[in-house]
């Protein structure tokens, strides 16, 4: 089995390689990682950008899926639920939903619903990739050894001793990326992201992420 993963960044396009492929790739689920978008913005002049319109994202879902007609091929998704594209399928309808459980559901389905094909398996961070960071905070404490960072990570564990990373909320200034900008100011998500959850390991990033887990699950069931 063939399994394409598209990401967002670079930052989770490492993740992917480095925690993530090895443990599937060892269960004959032989994985890859693309950035979402960058074709387009690689026309564009942008070598290294990905993101932008869901538009360009679904150019690339259908690209791969029609590049591949086999059933050896699986397509997932690995986008944020925070910061989705204003054109995403469903968001108009469901993007007001308090309940973010829920709501990565409602968007799920009506991504798959957007392309009907049984290789795609549409998947969304609850809430975006730093909710796997915050499973790793032992290990990004690790990484950094200024006072303001190792004192604002106390803060963030304090936070996580009474709920999980998955339950942090998608506010414009409480989403894991922003409480991470504003409380350890070294964080730099694309070198100590990968660092860090890779040093914690899939098996403790599945634990503290029930969502997460759930879907790991279903690609090791590929």
């Amino acid at each position: 089995m063939r399994l394409i993963i598209l990401v967002e960044g670079q930052t989770e396009e490492a993740f992917i390689k480095d925690v993530l492929k090895p443990h599937l790739d060892d269960r004959g689920v032989f994985t890859s990682a693309t950035i979402v978008g960058k074709m387009t913005a690689q026309k564009r002049g942008h070598q290294r950008r990905g993101g932008g319109h869901f538009r360009h994202w679904k150019k690339d879902i259908l690209r791969i899926l029609g590049g591949d007609e086999s059933d050896g091929l699986r397509l997932t998704t690995f986008f944020d639920l925070y910061g989705l594209p204003q054109d995403f399928p469903g968001l108009e309808e469901h993007g007001r939903d308090l309940d973010t459980a829920r709501r990565c559901l409602s968007l799920e389905a009506a991504l798959a619903a957007e392309f009907n094909d049984r290789r795609f398996i549409p998947y969304i961070q609850r809430h975006e990739f730093e909710a796997l960071v915050f499973a790793a905070l032992p290990s990004l404490r690790g990484l950094l050894d200024a006072s303001d960072d190792l004192a604002g990570l106390t803060r963030l564990e304090g936070v996580l001793s009474a709920i999980s990373p998955e339950d942090i909320n998608d506010g414009p200034t409480t989403a894991p990326s922003k409480r991470l900008l504003v409380d350890v100011p070294g964080f730099r998500k694309t070198l100590h992201g990968p660092l860090a959850t890779a040093d914690t390991g899939l098996a403790a990033l599945r634990e503290r992420c029930p969502r997460f887990d759930v879907w790991v699950s279903t690609l090791e069931r590929l």
